[in-house]
């Protein structure tokens, strides 16, 4: 008989943005996310070729600037500026249709008053507020960079338990 298989938790979620302090501070202002040691770390492969970042990405990367935050509940949160070569923004900003990761979700007991503090900080909202299942509040909007952030005033068990006996 085979063993099951072990339930692992999330232990970090990154971004990439075009300006690595910009966006940490933005993150602590809208999120309250924390950035560990209060300092983002400048990586130069010139100072420091034997950084184990440089053997993780290709050869062409050259330079980055990392900052590690800490969410409410201990999730990791990294925000990647990748400066040699440079970061860009993609022509077509939310992308739902292309394969892989499209959206990071955070849960708040009002999500259209944290969307609003978004969009006063230079984000936008993306659609309407929705309520997938009863009682459940759900929106999503998007950081000034263009990663999307869903918002849920519920657990995301309790919105698919509800969702699994049907009550929409």
């Amino acid at each position: 008989m085979s063993q099951p298989t072990h339930n692992r938790v999330f232990n970090h979620v990154a971004i990439s943005v075009l300006d690595c302090k910009a966006a940490s501070e933005w993150y602590t202002e809208v999120f309250g996310f924390q950035l560990v040691g209060n300092q983002i770390h400048h990586i130069a492969r010139s100072e420091r070729p034997d950084d184990p970042i440089f053997s993780i990405y290709p050869a062409s990367l050259n330079e980055v600037k990392m900052a590690y935050m800490t969410t409410g509940n201990g999730v990791g949160f990294e925000i990647f500026e990748f400066c040699d070569p440079k970061a860009y923004v993609p022509e077509t900003a939310f992308e739902y249709h292309r394969g892989g990761f499209f959206h990071v979700c955070v849960t708040d007991s009002d999500p259209d008053s944290l969307a609003a503090k978004m969009v006063q900080a230079g984000g936008k909202r993306i659609g309407s507020t929705v309520h997938p299942v009863r009682d459940v509040v759900c929106l999503y909007a998007a950081d000034p960079w263009g990663n999307v952030v869903e918002i849920l005033d519920a657990s995301f068990d309790r919105m698919a338990t509800m969702a699994s006996a049907g009550k929409r």
